[in-house]
């Protein structure tokens, strides 16, 4: 029963904290564009699911050309960025104190750093175009590398700037001016931005589904990683079942043999109990005493156990080592869950102990005296 529990433990565990871990699987992001005004994704940051959430404006706006002196310049694709970001928080990098203040201080990904030999501190130019009027128009924007982002976390071009950078961008590419940056263009006629599509990832993998139901309430359908999360969770069903299955029967016949073997050994001591009882010891005591007996060797049978289950794990963990589960265990109990497993043990002989309760109840001093 505890291979089989650290079966579980271990695989299924290790699947959920690598989900866990990558930030992508607790990610739910709109099907297509949207119309979202700013108080939609506000109210949604207060939902208890939702562990962080950024709104963004249209695809085919969330580019931008860099270019450094020297080198070819590159078509990168822009995605908001917050305080709080799992993805910044994966790749181990951190938010100036003055966040958001500098629109120009950018994260950028691994590939994009390679492509234009890019490292933290760098500046380069972030340029964008747009054609108005017949002509071609073009600006540009000094950006500030505030990181590098991993290849395993972000494998694209891409660079992760503010929300409100992105909105500029589309309002410059929308025609529209740009007064904070000087980009020159028409007048704004919304008083309020509208987004487009939005980044929100969910405390835990449970979350994810309950998000959905509540943003498909809203009208808004999403894409979120649920066939993965299925999977670990149907393998999970599967190890329980397994494991109660094996609780039922096995603990079944356990606590029928302790019961046995207890009223057995009240048998076979029969008149040594009885001189106990001469002494002037109570029933109640007397069946604390094989109580006491029945918990010892139970103490004793879990400590065996869990050294088998120790030795066991380590082969299992040994032989599987380099497989589909990397370096993690496919066989592993923590402490807390052993010391339960060797206490569930003690208290489970003990109730079967108690059986022994009726032939205490036949045993009478007289016997003691016949023995002495």
């Amino acid at each position: 029963m505890l291979t089989v529990l650290g079966i579980r433990d271990g695989i299924v565990g290790t699947l959920t904290r690598k989900l866990l871990e990558n930030p992508r699987n607790r990610e739910l992001s709109p099907m297509g564009d949207q119309s979202l005004p700013g108080e939609f994704v506000e109210t949604l940051r207060t939902h208890p699911d939702a562990e962080f959430i950024i709104a963004e404006t249209r695809a085919i706006s969330a580019t931008v050309n860099l270019a450094v002196k020297g080198r070819p310049s590159l078509d990168a694709d822009l995605t908001a960025t917050a305080l709080g970001d799992p993805i910044i928080s994966l790749a181990s990098l951190s938010f100036p104190d003055d966040w958001p203040t500098d629109l120009g201080a950018v994260f950028v990904s691994e590939s994009a750093a390679e492509r234009l030999s890019l490292a933290p501190g760098d500046v380069l130019a972030g340029r964008v175009g747009r054609t108005r009027s017949g002509r071609e128009e073009v600006v540009s924007l000094p950006l500030t590398v505030l990181g590098v982002i991993p290849r395993h976390i972000v494998g694209t071009n891409r660079v992760f700037c503010s929300s409100e950078l992105m909105a500029m961008i589309e309002d410059y590419r929308s025609r529209y001016a740009v007064p904070e940056l000087g980009w020159e263009g028409e007048e704004n006629p919304f008083e309020t931005k509208v987004y487009s599509r939005f980044r929100l990832y969910s405390r835990d993998l449970d979350g994810v589904e309950r998000l959905r139901v509540h943003l498909q309430t809203l009208g808004v359908e999403t894409v979120t990683q649920a066939s993965q999360i299925a999977l670990v969770k149907d393998l999970d069903r599967a190890f329980t079942v397994v494991f109660l299955a094996l609780f039922v029967v096995v603990g079944g016949g356990a606590f029928a043999s302790a019961a046995s073997g207890s009223t057995d050994q009240v048998v076979k001591m029969r008149r040594s109990l009885a001189v106990l009882a001469l002494l002037g010891l109570s029933k109640g005591k007397l069946l604390f005493f094989v109580m006491l007996q029945t918990a010892l060797t139970g103490f004793l049978a879990s400590v065996l156990a869990e050294a088998l289950f120790l030795l066991l794990s380590a082969v299992l963990n040994y032989y599987f080592s380099g497989t589909f589960m990397g370096s993690q265990q496919v066989c592993a109990l923590a402490p807390h869950k052993l010391a339960a497993a060797g206490l569930l043990t003690v208290i489970f002989m003990t109730l079967a102990s108690g059986c022994a309760y009726h032939s205490l109840a036949d045993i009478e001093p007289s016997e003691g005296m016949r023995e002495v």
